[in-house]
């Protein structure tokens, strides 16, 4: 009876997977997804047929439910590794997908290395990505070793640009041209490697090559083809920010943002960057842009990169609106979330207290983020923001302690010229020139061990001379001179100095040295000595060295020549006037503070003498209104009847307050009120 029955089950399931096959080989998803339904209703032990299912799901983009039928069915899709992990990759649960690839025991296959590759990328571990792809690119080559190159170039264009100090070895064959997605990305890593010149042609090809295979293809309009180049030129448009051409970054960025792009990366990327370029002005447009960067959707499709970079400016524009404890919030979460070695977070804290000018503790701050960090490099930037702390609250001394114990910073020219002028400043002429020795001796060392001399050292060396003569250390100036004699060996000019002062110490090594200098036969080549005579044996007057020639006229006419004597051209001489005093001026009396004032303005003027009383009245009340016995007043209008006037203009003043001055436009025609004179 068993028998019978599997035998009637197989009858009804030979046509059904005959037409799954046939599905299958046309890529009828659709049908072979129903099919598979029907032979799961006869029989649902059919192993064959929930792979089957599973395949179908996930080629109709239903990984939920493809994920679901596998955890149902743990026994029947136990092998289906690349499927399991391939739902969950697009689940985003990249964590399981990495789990699920490690978990197999045998070779990875081809496919299988490839999603684990792009898992890599996702988990943000780049130098395994990077690695995967190169080997992936050596060993296959197919169809799709286009897109495995554009892969690859991105993970290294993206490991560059999160961790610079990398080491990334590029091999000559690793940047390619080939399509618009491998130039985009090779621009990626000149941007990442700051060769923004470099990277600009390369973003300006490969937007070209973009709109090129798009018209080919016909299938798309210019607002389609401007949305699919849009994170190209938002990316040339960084690339332009980089290379201070704000204004032509600010025109690409909204441009972009104009044509609406389906992309939330690239909205956020161009919604934070225009933040950026409107810096402390315009801050109720960055708030939206900012808002609109940090929407929830966005945060998936951005890495942890960016994503850091989009709070700490949210934070830094807390700080210029004045909004301290919102921007002190978002920092402390963003210190209990990462346990970065960035300076980012710190340096915004520092720009928080330095608003609430609270410098020891900005100080105290900075200070202890640089000392645990000593085992890892801290930026430039950082450095001297501290030691400006330092000098703002008056500590010189611990500013010049700092950086001179700063090996880095004492082989920079404009370091070590600051720390002089500043031991200059407590006059510790002695530690001054020490500093310059040290820099020396540091920066001549580093240049032998790389094979090379930097234009630093030459600079230096001239600068510890100049010091050094001026404090009266001769041995030390001629070291200095040997030096630079070994840099430019055929510098007359250095050759000469070194001499002289070795006639001082060294006549003998003076007397060696001076055998380099060229003859005088070598000196007197292509001289002149008949000119040379002609030239100044001859007197020439006065008169003929005040001789004018002047040029000729337009018509044509020939130049004549005037000769005018120096005597004639004398200036007159300014006679020097006796200075002129008051008749009682006394030298010992104080000048009447009042005496620039007119004399009726003068606090003591009590009028003229017989005229008491007379004028009581004048003077008083507005201008133009005649006297108290009048039983009207009148006003004096313009010759059209009526007073124009501009719109008054806001004017800030220095406090930030604004006043209002209004512009008054002068009447057109005389009136009565043009005459009238009096004081307003």
């Amino acid at each position: 009876m068993a028998n019978d029955k599997q035998e009637k089950i197989d009858e009804q399931l030979r046509p059904l997977y005959a037409e799954l096959q046939k599905y299958g080989q046309t890529q009828d998803w659709d049908r072979a997804l129903k099919t598979t339904r029907k032979i799961l209703g006869i029989s649902s032990n059919e192993k064959k047929a929930t792979q089957s299912k599973i395949v179908c799901l996930m080629q109709l983009d239903k990984f939920d439910e493809a994920y679901g039928t596998m955890t149902k069915n743990a026994n029947d899709t136990a092998d289906l590794f690349f499927e399991r992990a391939y739902c969950e990759y697009r689940l985003n649960r990249i964590n399981d997908a990495y789990n699920t690839l490690k978990s197999i025991a045998r070779d990875l296959s081809e496919r299988e290395q490839e999603l684990l590759a792009q898992v890599l990328f996702k988990l943000e571990k780049y130098n395994e990505c990077v690695d995967y792809y190169r080997s992936l690119i050596k060993n296959n080559v197919d169809e799709y070793q286009s897109t495995r190159q554009a892969n690859f170039i991105a993970a290294l264009a993206t490991w560059k640009l999160t961790d610079p100090s990398c080491n990334v070895q590029l091999e000559s064959n690793d940047l390619s041209d080939e399509t618009y997605d491998t130039t985009y990305n090779s621009a990626c890593v000149l941007l990442s490697s700051g060769k923004y010149a470099e990277a600009e042609i390369k973003l300006r090809s490969a937007e070209a090559q973009c709109r090129r295979e798009l018209e080919e293809e016909g299938d798309m309009n210019e607002e389609e083809i401007s949305r699919e180049t849009a994170n190209i030129r938002v990316q040339l448009a960084y690339c332009l920010q980089q290379q201070d051409k704000n204004v032509e970054a600010l025109t690409l960025y909204n441009d972009v943002l104009k044509t609406k792009p389906t992309d939330l990366a690239v909205i956020a990327v161009a919604s934070n960057n225009l933040a950026v370029l409107n810096r402390d002005q315009n801050l109720f447009d960055s708030r939206k842009r900012i808002k609109t960067a940090t929407a929830p959707e966005t945060e998936p499709k951005l890495n942890a990169f960016q994503k850091k970079i989009l709070q700490v400016n949210e934070a830094l524009l807390a700080i210029y609106t004045g909004q301290h404890e919102t921007a002190r919030r978002i920092l402390d979460k963003m210190v209990q979330k990462n346990n970065d070695t960035d300076d980012s977070v710190p340096m915004a804290k520092v720009s928080l207290l330095m608003k609430e000018k609270k410098l020891p503790e900005a100080t105290q701050l900075l200070q202890e983020f640089i000392e645990n960090g000593k085992q890892r490099s801290v930026s430039l930037y950082c450095r001297l923001t501290y030691v400006q702390l330092l000098l703002s609250q008056g500590k010189v001394n611990q500013a010049c302690d700092y950086l001179r114990n700063d090996e880095e910073l004492l082989v920079k020219p404009g370091i070590v010229a600051t720390l002089v002028t500043l031991y200059n400043y407590l006059e510790d002429t002695k530690s001054a020139a020490q500093v310059l020795n040290e820099a020396v001796d540091r920066l001549y060392n580093l240049d032998r061990t790389k094979g090379k001399h930097s234009r630093s050292l030459a600079y230096l060396i001239k600068q510890n001379i100049i010091y050094q003569e001026k404090q009266g250390n001769g041995k030390r100036v001629t070291e200095m001179l040997e030096i630079l004699h070994k840099l430019y060996p055929n510098d007359t000019n250095i050759l000469s100095k070194l001499i002289i002062h070795y006639l001082k110490s060294d006549p003998e090594r003076a007397n060696l040295l001076s055998q380099k200098l060229p003859s005088i036969k070598q000196l007197a080549e292509g001289i002149d000595a008949d000119t040379l005579e002609s030239t100044f044996g001859k007197r020439v007057t006065k008169a003929e060295k005040t001789i004018e020639k002047t040029k000729a006229s337009d018509s044509g006419s020939t130049a004549t020549t005037t000769v005018t004597t120096t005597s004639a051209e004398k200036q007159k001489k300014k006679r020097k006037r006796k200075i002129r005093l008051p008749k009682k001026y006394d030298p010992t009396s104080k000048p009447d503070p009042e005496r620039w004032l007119p004399l009726r303005e003068r606090t003591y003027y009590r009028g003229k003498r017989g005229k008491r009383g007379k004028q009581t009245a004048v003077g008083k009340g507005t201008q133009g209104a005649v006297g108290s016995d009048q039983s009207a007043t009148t006003t004096i209008t313009t010759s059209t009847g009526a007073q124009r006037s501009m719109p008054s203009s806001k004017v800030t003043g220095a406090s930030g307050s604004s006043t209002t001055q209004p512009k008054p436009i002068p009447p057109s025609g005389k009136s009565a009120a043009s005459k009238r004179k009096g004081k307003r």
